[in-house]
């Protein structure tokens, strides 16, 4: 196990492979865990997961929550371990996160994926999610179950993953779902010039839309719909999502020699 201190906090990472780093941010609850299958993307890249502050084994701190203090956790993360440029990805809320980052530390970005990330949450169904998740975190036998239940594939993944998430701070895990609710950055993503790519599934249609808000804000992005597949795709459609990593990171490894 493997520790960087930030702050008053102690960071769980895991590091592996070698190559142009990749860093995956995760959403609320759900830890480092939910990247399992992406970590064998180690076997090209250097691939770093970790547990953000409040989650699995990474310490709470004193320090009041905002999506800007994750990102400066995932700044002072990659000064700790050398890391000069990395191509982040940002899973669902993990992807509010990344994009903060990048607006401010865009020097330090070689690529940018959001796997079903979005700039706003401006459509119903998507605000009830957060507004669904929010209410169940005092309740995190419930939240658990249904978080894991969408995600796990065999039963081992889903107790792996529902102790990750009944493990979360409840008051952290709060926050964060206002905080992620709350977050807009769409006036500023005209300003990112980094390579660019946003995943979803065919079937999760509500972040279609979202897909259009980044084309019209970031003509040079990259759109890419798995077919027959839902939200989420780290675990439900891990082959597919990896093969698309792997195209987009060996893409900015090329236009870099």
């Amino acid at each position: 196990m493997a520790y960087v201190k930030i702050d008053d906090i102690d960071l769980y990472y895991e590091d592996k492979g070698s190559g142009l780093p990749i860093i995956f941010l995760h959403p609320p609850g759900m830890g480092h865990v939910v990247f399992h299958e992406q970590e064998k993307l180690a076997e090209h890249f250097r691939v770093i997961v970790f547990d953000m502050r409040g989650h699995g084994r990474s310490g709470l701190g004193s320090k009041d929550f905002s999506i800007s203090l994750l990102a400066n956790d995932l700044h002072h993360l990659m000064s700790e371990l050398g890391i000069e440029k990395a191509v982040l990805l940002g899973y669902s809320s993990g992807g509010s996160v990344v994009q903060e980052f990048c607006i401010h530390h865009q020097e330090k970005v070689a690529g940018l994926i959001l796997c079903g990330g979005f700039s706003e949450v401006s459509d119903m169904f998507l605000q009830a999610e957060f507004r669904i998740g929010k209410a169940l975190v005092h309740k995190l036998d419930v939240l658990s179950w249904g978080i894991a239940k969408a995600h796990a594939r065999t039963e081992a993944e889903f107790k792996v993953l529902r102790r990750y998430i009944v493990s979360t701070n409840p008051n952290l895990l709060e926050k964060f779902y206002e905080e992620g609710r709350r977050y807009v950055c769409t006036n500023k993503l005209s300003t990112l010039h980094v390579p660019f790519l946003h995943v979803t599934g065919e079937r999760a249609f509500y972040f279609h839309r979202y897909q259009t808000i980044y084309k019209k804000y970031i003509p040079h992005s990259k759109l890419v719909r798995i077919d027959a597949a839902f939200h989420e795709l780290p675990t439900k459609s891990s082959a597919e999502l990896n093969h698309i990593i792997y195209k987009f990171v060996t893409s900015i490894e090329l236009s870099h020699r």
